[in-house]
């Protein structure tokens, strides 16, 4: 609903109780980033290399401000391809 039609059909009470309640339990499209990145973060690190850099549910966030340079998602996408190099290179050994 437009802006205007919500304050015309919401009183100050209402509204300050639900900006209250998002304060308690976050709701829209910034928690079901953060709750795709929390399951792509544990695929991640479940099949990462004994050596690699640990990936965080942020990570695969790539809109949010930060501030190394180095965690853009293009480094993000290449630390990912690493991370499987390994064993694809072991297949094409064994196959090939």
């Amino acid at each position: 609903m437009p802006v205007r039609e919500l304050l015309a059909r919401t009183g100050s009470d209402e509204l300050t109780e639900w900006m209250a309640f998002y304060q308690l339990e976050p709701f829209g499209d910034m928690r079901a980033d953060l709750r795709s990145g929390v399951i792509a973060s544990t695929f991640a690190n479940a099949n990462r290399t004994k050596h690699a850099q640990v990936f965080t549910p942020e990570d695969f966030m790539p809109y949010l401000d930060r501030p190394q340079p180095q965690t853009s998602a293009r480094v993000n996408v290449e630390r990912f391809k690493a991370m499987f190099s390994h064993k694809v290179k072991n297949k094409v050994n064994k196959h090939g």
